[in-house]
């Protein structure tokens, strides 16, 4: 027998003021979930984890052999996603200077997507694609014995280097019963240095929670249906309200931030999380947030929520133009979204809306139009992101097919090119770089500078520091680049 495993999870940094520039202080740190869900099976499996997040803990080469010398891995997880692709080769190869022998797995979206060009690295033995725990944990158990690497081949999704080959096994199917999970072991993060945005911040500390896995819709933008499916599965109201009860009496939330891609798909599922909620009075002890579809608030809904809490609901947009908006197969109209905005604000509910510019074929007037549809439709907080081809959407084979994407630095794969240092990856037929970049800081400025919603920010302010954070973003907002000539 092979030692005892002990795994290391590793959450790469990422450096916020390269991708977001004078917006950087206000861009809020992700809590890893699917670290801390994989964490806790592996625990509960009698595997020693522990996890070395990059966002809130120093990773230099000397931070990175403390870990190693300290706890003693037998195993290092690497997760990313596109944009950070770099700095995770870029840890999995100290790994490798500090211990050779030391096997190192990367999961998450990217390497889901990518696994051959992701294991072209020399520094990654394997990749997990799909969700992780039960892959991981098998793998996890073959490496742990002598004569391990011989059932490799059993492992359902994941991909790793037989001799010179390459081998892929087939994807593993996905949990069903996500009650069947354990409930997360928050104790493995210092929550305390996590933050989140200001603008969706009423009370503190805020923790989050996450109640449901998969998507049914088939949005060409996004890429995270390849780790959780297009199936919806959502955990039950009493095991979420256990956790719940939780990150309330043991971790002093006051305020959950919901974490669910969609967290209003099953109507009667959020119902009855809802009068669950109620019943055990967390009504009266916490405010939370969530995100969801135009197309799947109705009044009573909205209401129930307001009841049991909610504070504000994040509505995905994107555009004021219904022919971008069947482009984009978002399977929803315009005007639902101003229904959706005005049914939610008057059940008491405060509104923020994602919207994208730079869709593909979008003429400078349809960009032009979604600004102006934002601040028409009474939302209170807005976030508007340059349309990114991420890996294994239909956006990204779309502008790899018509040249529309220079080169693969994924670094560039982000959303706020507008603040960063460099140009965003995608740019439109017809469109340029500069054109972009500039009218995202013009959305946020018009959006932004106008007297109800400085009053909705300032209204958020909860330290002397908020003050200071504002005062930045809006330095960098007026300053930091020329307003684009209508």
């Amino acid at each position: 027998m092979k030692s005892d495993p002990r795994v290391l999870l590793v959450f790469p940094s990422f450096d916020y003021e390269e991708q977001y520039g004078g917006l950087a202080k206000a861009a809020s740190s992700m809590v890893p979930v699917s670290l801390i869900y994989l964490g806790t099976y592996l625990k509960q499996k009698g595997v020693p984890v522990r996890i070395f997040d990059g966002q809130v803990m120093e990773q230099t080469e000397a931070a990175v052999r403390l870990q190693i010398e300290e706890f003693a891995p037998t195993m290092v997880g690497i997760t990313t996603y596109t944009p950070m692709a770099p700095d995770a080769h870029k840890i999995a190869s100290v790994i490798k200077k500090i211990d050779p022998s030391l096997p190192v797995v990367m999961g998450g979206t990217h390497p889901s997507v990518l696994a051959r060009e992701v294991m072209a690295d020399p520094n990654v033995d394997y990749v997990v694609r799909g969700e992780g725990e039960e892959t991981v944990f098998e793998l996890v158990e073959a490496l742990s014995t002598e004569d391990g690497e011989k059932n490799l081949d059993k492992v359902l999704g994941l991909t790793y280097r037989k001799g010179a080959e390459l081998v892929s096994n087939p994807a593993r199917a996905l949990e069903v019963d996500l009650d069947k999970l354990p409930i997360p072991d928050w104790s493995m993060l210092p929550l305390d240095r996590y933050h989140q945005l200001p603008e969706s911040t009423f009370r503190t500390p805020v923790r989050a929670i996450l109640t449901s896995r998969g998507c049914p819709y088939k949005c060409v933008y996004c890429s995270s249906r390849y780790t959780s499916g297009y199936k919806y599965r959502y955990r039950s109201a009493d095991n979420v309200c256990d956790e719940l009860d939780i990150l309330i009496n043991q971790y002093g939330a006051r305020q959950i931030l919901f974490l669910d891609d969609n967290f209003v798909v099953n109507k009667k599922r959020t119902h009855e999380l809802m009068d669950e909620m109620i019943r055990r009075g967390f009504h009266r002890k916490i405010l939370w947030t969530c995100a969801g579809r135009v197309d799947q608030v109705d009044q009573p809904l909205l209401e129930k929520m307001k009841a049991a809490g909610c504070k504000l609901m994040s509505f995905g947009i994107e555009t004021g133009s219904q022919r971008l908006l069947d482009l984009l197969k978002k399977g929803a109209k315009v005007e639902q979204a101003r229904k959706a905005v005005e049914l939610a604000r008057k059940a008491g509910l405060k509104t923020r809306g994602t919207m994208m510019l730079g869709i593909p074929t979008e003429t400078r007037e349809e960009s032009l139009a979604t600004i102006k549809f934002a601040k028409d439709i009474g939302l209170n907080f807005a976030k508007f992101s340059l349309t990114t081809p991420y890996p294994g959407t239909e956006i990204y084979n779309y502008a790899k097919e018509n040249n529309l994407i220079e080169g693969e630095d994924w670094k560039r794969f982000s959303s706020q090119a507008g603040y960063a240092n460099f140009d965003p990856i995608f740019v439109p037929e017809g469109r340029t770089a500069e054109e972009l970049k500039t009218l995202q800081r013009r959305a946020m400025r018009e959006f932004y500078f106008r007297p109800r919603q400085v009053l909705d920010m300032l209204k958020n302010m909860s330290s002397v520091a908020d003050i200071g954070l504002y005062f930045t973003v809006a330095k960098s907002l007026v300053f930091g680049t020329q307003k684009l000539e209508d």
